[in-house]
């Protein structure tokens, strides 16, 4: 069957899927290899993204979740970006003032978010990091997020619910002019993730102090 050319984008997907079934459905009798080889052809042959592992598994919030995701796209709208399309807004970061907010920034070298970023590593039980740029910070959570042991699956929480606080109370800043300190929302955090650990992890990370 010829996928028409005028067709919306979601019309050809679902018409190329049916195609790839009528072929497909006589090459196997096994129905879970089947399944298997419509996901593999229907997902294409794009990049895979080194941040993949934080995405599944990951039992934060959803709305934390998807925050991450756009976060770690470099899709937030922080203000650079928002300059970069002409919108007259004041640049500067309103955690810190004392600095353009941009992803870099607000994620690694913002003052507030580094005091924070402390209080949750020494909540964690683990080291500061010392990033120099979005690079070295995104390379840093990759290699925390690794394997299956109880602090990656918890590590993977907490960086999700951390970066939904941190763009929260930005947002909270620019349009309702409240403003959280650092410890306060550090236990908001904790807090979040004492809720959310599953069974396996619940003990240990109501173990820690913060």
């Amino acid at each position: 069957m010829v996928v028409p050319k005028q067709a919306s984008w979601i019309t050809r997907k679902i018409l190329e899927a049916r195609q790839f079934w009528m072929q497909s459905q006589y090459t196997t009798t096994n129905n879970a290899g089947l399944i298997i080889q419509i996901y593999l052809k229907m997902l294409g042959d794009g990049d895979r993204v080194p941040w993949k592992r934080m995405m599944f598994g990951n039992v934060a919030r959803n709305k934390a979740i998807f925050i991450m995701w756009l976060q770690l796209q470099k899709r937030l709208l922080t203000k650079d970006r928002l300059l970069n399309w002409g919108i007259d807004v004041n640049a500067d970061c309103v955690m810190c003032q004392k600095a353009l907010e941009s992803m870099d920034h607000l994620f690694v070298h913002c003052e507030f978010t580094q005091h924070l970023w402390t209080k949750i590593l020494n909540w964690m039980q683990r080291h500061s990091f010392n990033s120099n740029n979005w690079e070295d910070h995104l390379m840093w959570m990759i290699q925390r997020a690794k394997g299956k042991a109880q602090r990656a699956q918890i590590f993977k929480m907490v960086y999700a619910e951390t970066v939904y606080a941190i763009w929260h109370e930005r947002n909270q800043r620019i349009f309702e002019q409240k403003a959280k300190e650092a410890d306060v929302f550090a236990r908001n955090v904790a807090y979040v993730c004492n809720i959310r650990a599953p069974g396996g992890s619940k003990y240990l990370v109501q173990s820690w102090m913060i």
